[in-house]
């Protein structure tokens, strides 16, 4: 059975469109159009991962989000360029990837092959991790200790590890982890750094230090 993608949207012609691209990617798309209809989808099928198409969406979508990240499913959302405060307000609350509209198909579907398991072994970058950092398709293992990451911050972790001991400024960040990193605001990537440092929280041998004035910096110890 091919995966589940919730698309909630007002747009029928924006739906049809997904739906197409979707299909020719092996994944099924399904149409919520009110926060009951998402509501019953989520009770009714195994979904994958829910799009968010922010424009005209009868209700405030932030919490919408966090209902859904409560469930544990993955979600990506189709931002305008004048909703930069809506996006703060949909990372708050768990996003996992903003979609700068018009939409550019690959970028959804980047997101969408990120957050699918049979497609993660093809997508990782390849570098050597320490030994005690393992990456699965929606967590890593620290020490032992199991942790649920969002793909994008799963993706900065990535960048900080291969940089290990460097500064990393916010602008790198940017350009190696967002597919657009011009609509990228450093706001943005802060609130991301911040919910790593929250991950990590209880952690001795992780932990995300800023250099103020420069960037980021990853602190690991594998012992």
């Amino acid at each position: 059975m091919p995966p589940i993608i919730l698309i909630c949207s007002q747009d029928a012609e924006l739906y049809l469109l997904l739906a197409h691209i979707l299909r020719s990617e092996g994944f099924e798309a399904r149409l919520a159009a009110s926060d009951d209809d998402v509501a019953d989808a989520c009770a009714s099928a195994e979904l994958c991962a829910v799009v968010l198409d922010c424009a005209g969406w009868p209700s405030d979508v932030a919490p919408l989000c966090s209902l859904l990240k409560d469930s544990g499913l993955p979600v990506g959302a189709l931002i305008g360029g004048d909703m930069r405060a809506e996006h703060l307000q949909l990372i708050k609350a768990g996003l996992d990837e903003g979609i700068a509209r018009p939409m550019s198909p690959s970028k959804l579907l980047a997101f969408l092959h990120g957050i699918n398991p049979r497609a993660e072994a093809s997508t990782l970058p390849s570098f050597a991790a320490p030994t005690e950092i393992v990456f699965g398709p929606h967590t890593v293992v620290v020490s032992g200790k199991r942790i649920a990451l969002a793909p994008i911050e799963m993706r900065i972790l990535r960048f900080l590890l291969e940089r290990q001991g460097q500064i990393s400024t916010r602008e790198q960040l940017m350009e190696a982890v967002w597919p657009d990193p011009h609509t990228v605001e450093s706001r943005t990537v802060d609130v991301h750094i911040g919910r790593l440092r929250k991950a990590f929280a209880g952690l001795r041998n992780l932990g995300i230090r800023t250099v103020y004035g420069a960037g980021y910096v990853l602190d690991y110890h594998d012992h």
